[in-house]
């Protein structure tokens, strides 16, 4: 079991250096500083405020809903956080281009 957990942090920690080698790289990245700011931001934004308020909620869903209300809230609340995972970058720099 040992070995399959250090096979996994191996892999995982040579993906998670593919990707900065990647973005230092790309060409389309003009300043890495940026990128990186923004990566931090969300990490301290996701410690700070979004994980303390869905504890919150799912503490106060969990004492006032049923089971199935609960999944579907579950659910839903996966799908709106995704959305919002991949719409925020477009959202807050409001450049789109539509062709």
């Amino acid at each position: 079991m040992k070995a399959l957990r250090y096979t996994t942090i191996l892999a995982g920690t040579g993906v998670a250096l593919y990707g900065v080698v990647g973005l230092l790289t790309a060409p389309e990245v003009r300043r890495p500083a940026d990128v990186t700011a923004w990566l931090l931001g969300g990490v301290v934004l996701h410690d700070a405020v979004l994980a303390p308020v869905v504890f919150a909620l799912c503490w106060l869903a969990a004492r006032t809903t049923s089971p199935r209300v609960r999944r579907a809230l579950a659910a839903a609340l996966l799908v709106a956080g995704a959305t919002t995972l991949v719409a925020a970058p477009i959202l807050l720099h409001g450049r789109v281009a539509i062709r």
